[in-house]
């Protein structure tokens, strides 16, 4: 089960939060269109900072991070909003008390093995369920292109809002849809054979 906790959480739960930052400095650091703010090996952003977002972190066995990511309301400070508008001729302003924005989206595991697999749809789960619980029913992204055979092979697409050439892939704007159809689909996904 991952671990979930909010910024203002982040002391009691120092050990995954320091393994997130320092992987999201990993997986981010060689891309400057998507702002990564790091110091010391680690990516903490001004989102972090100031919108106290809710975190979800899986570790391996062996301690190491596996998988992490963030989400925050949308009526506040955005990333789409601040940063990826621009990418977008025609970018929506999602605001809405029940749409929250899911960013740093991180695997460091190998999503393609099972056990990637598994802790990719683990923490998707539990991202859903969490969401459901509280009201929030749908939540926004931005991803490349490419991310979409993972969300295939996990069971949660998102909607394709817009998207845009960016580099040598599309970058995306999509929602996905929080509800027991969800959380279901991928508990299908999760007991089939690799």
């Amino acid at each position: 089960m991952p671990y979930v906790f909010s910024y203002k959480e982040r002391h009691s739960y120092a050990t995954a939060y320091d393994k997130m930052i320092q992987a999201r400095a990993t997986v981010f650091g060689d891309r400057p269109e998507w702002h990564a703010a790091i110091k010391n090996s680690r990516e903490e952003d001004e989102y972090d900072r100031t919108c106290n977002p809710l975190y979800f972190v899986s570790l391996n066995k062996d301690g190491e991070h596996s998988a992490s990511l963030r989400i925050m309301p949308t009526t506040g400070p955005t990333m789409l909003r601040r940063e990826f508008h621009k990418f977008f001729d025609d970018c929506p302003d999602i605001i809405s008390p029940d749409i929250w924005e899911c960013t740093r989206m991180c695997v460091t595991g190998d999503s393609a093995s099972p056990e990637g697999r598994a802790v990719t749809i683990q923490v998707s789960k539990a991202l859903c369920r969490i969401a459901f619980e509280n009201g929030i029913s749908q939540l926004s992204g931005l991803y490349y292109k490419n991310m979409n055979r993972i969300y295939r092979r996990i069971g949660w697409e998102p909607f394709l809002l817009t998207h845009a050439q960016h580099e040598q892939d599309d970058i995306c704007l999509g929602l996905w849809n929080v509800n027991p159809s969800a959380l279901r689909h991928m508990s299908e996904r999760q007991a089939m054979l690799f």
